[in-house]
């Protein structure tokens, strides 16, 4: 079955048969989203896929669930489930068992995270992807925040509570390096995220938009001018690096040394 089209100039959306009004609401949240970076740079047509498991499938070889971003030769993309499937929901539930009780329930972080997507394809358009992923995961958590406090100050709120939550994880491993290579470590990945927002939030109260100004400033990035360009704006930062058990600066696995 064809999806439905739901035009917009900037955040056109295509959903699923039952899918329409949660395209419409996730729609009109990344509109607000889009209106907070306008002043910085311009903001590409970014399209939205609300698809069901059957239409998901159909489309796309990742796992049906989580929303993700995708850059391809139709542009910049994001993908939303029509519903969370329980198998995600129960991995995501026996994680957070050490916790207690979330603040919030899991579905509407799941959605609220599709933002951090968008800063992802923000990310792309302005050419500030570095290749690191530690490095381009917190800067995307950064500037997802950034804009959530312009057009979604309780949301902001909301994400922060998440935060603070999360980072009570404790995952095996802790350190960047490993961050780097490792792909499918739920707790891990929770935690590192969570530990990028409050230090997005800490860098937020500190200088506001200052990093992100330097950043298209300096643009196209690449993970050694990403990573110089954040240490000369927060020095402060190499204390925090040294807390994920390393010595020096994180350069990324493939390179080790920085360079001039």
């Amino acid at each position: 079955m064809p999806l439905k089209a739901l035009p917009h100039p900037h955040l056109p959306a295509f959903a699923s048969e039952g899918s329409v009004r949660r395209a419409l609401a996730l729609q009109g949240y990344l509109l607000a989203l889009r209106e907070a970076y306008t002043a910085y740079a311009p903001v590409p047509p970014v399209t939205l896929y609300v698809l069901s498991e059957r239409d998901w499938r159909a489309r796309l070889p990742y796992p049906y669930g989580l929303p993700f971003q995708r850059t391809g030769p139709e542009g910049l993309s994001l993908f939303a489930p029509l519903t969370y499937p329980e198998r995600l929901l129960h991995r995501l539930r026996e994680a957070l068992i050490p916790l207690g009780p979330p603040p919030g329930e899991l579905p509407a972080f799941l959605d609220l995270n599709l933002g951090h997507e968008y800063a992802h394809a923000l990310q792309v358009a302005w050419r500030l992807r570095t290749g690191a992923r530690w490095l381009d995961e917190f800067f995307a958590n950064y500037l997802f925040l950034l804009g959530l406090k312009r057009a979604h100050p309780d949301l902001a709120e909301v994400l922060l509570a998440w935060s603070r939550y999360l980072a009570r994880l404790d995952p095996e491993r802790k350190s960047l390096s490993a961050y780097e290579r490792r792909r499918g470590d739920l707790k891990g990945a929770l935690w590192f995220q969570a530990q990028f927002t409050l230090k997005g939030e800490e860098i937020l109260e500190e200088g506001g938009d200052r990093l992100l100004r330097a950043f298209l400033e300096a643009a196209p990035l690449d993970r050694r001018k990403g990573h110089r360009l954040l240490l000369e704006l927060y020095p402060g930062l190499k204390e925090w690096f040294a807390a994920f058990g390393l010595r020096g600066a994180p350069w990324g696995v493939s390179s080790p040394r920085p360079g001039p």
